[in-house]
């Protein structure tokens, strides 16, 4: 019985160097680069820097806002998922 999809964790791996590799793309040329973003997900310019560097990845409502103003980060978030189903059966 097929309950929906099944993410395997190590297919889903790699979520904070996606994350990371999109924001510093997209805001990493800017001089408060950081502040944009925490501006945009409501978080503290610390937490965005560290999104930026990789060593953390947002919670599910601080990705959703993310993804809202970043149309790039919505993009790679879907085409993980995307590589991630289980192939219909």
């Amino acid at each position: 019985m097929n309950s929906g999809n099944f993410f395997p964790l190590s297919r889903l791996d790699g979520c904070a160097e996606i994350v990371s590799r999109v924001l510093r793309r997209r805001f990493g040329s800017e001089r408060h680069g950081a502040k944009l973003i925490a501006r945009a997900a409501d978080v503290s310019p610390r937490t965005a820097r560290n999104w930026m560097a990789g060593s953390c990845v947002p919670r599910g409502d601080e990705l959703m806002r993310l993804m809202s103003e970043c149309d790039e980060l919505a993009e790679a978030i879907f085409q993980k998922v995307r590589e991630g189903r289980c192939p219909e059966e």
